[in-house]
């Protein structure tokens, strides 16, 4: 693989670690926030059983999802220290850059933890009411939504 061309995966990859250590950071602070918002938006706007089933929601938000974006948080951040160590290891050997940079795969390693991340709160959000309920839980699906287009915009980078 010529130097330039390995430069850029590089540069590519180096982007696509820290935009995700952003958005899972800045994910896991709002989302506190919409968890506080949406229990007094069930609590005040919905009847005892559709508010009850606004708190089970939550219960799961911040048993499952919190704890599985703390974990993929952590990973990506451990990927992220590995990516850098490697290639500033290997910095003066390119033909070895370009096979880790093949070994560590990241981009897939990435969209893979995003999938499982939106599919949790994808199930989560599963809830079955009126469209009162419904509304409520739109920030939570808007999450959804920006983890799709966050693993598209990966997948656009893949061949760099």
């Amino acid at each position: 693989m010529e130097k330039i061309k390995i430069l850029e995966r590089v540069l590519v990859y180096d982007r696509i670690l820290r935009f995700t250590i952003d958005l899972l950071t800045g994910v896991r602070a709002e989302i506190r926030a919409d968890i506080e918002e949406t229990k007094v938006l069930g609590d005040s706007l919905l009847p005892e059983e559709e508010s009850g089933k606004i708190r089970d929601f939550l219960l799961k938000v911040e048993e499952l999802f919190l704890l599985k974006l703390d974990e993929v948080l952590d990973s990506v951040y451990d990927e992220y220290e590995v990516f850098n160590f490697d290639i500033t290891f290997l910095s003066g050997i390119p033909e070895e850059v370009g096979r880790e940079i093949e070994r560590l795969n990241l981009i897939e390693t990435i969209n893979t933890k995003l999938a499982l991340l939106r599919d949790i709160l994808l199930e989560a959000c599963c809830v079955e009411g009126d469209r009162r309920l419904e509304v409520i839980l739109t920030p939570f699906r808007v999450y959804c939504e920006l983890m799709n287009h966050a693993i598209d915009f990966n997948k656009k980078f893949e061949k760099f």
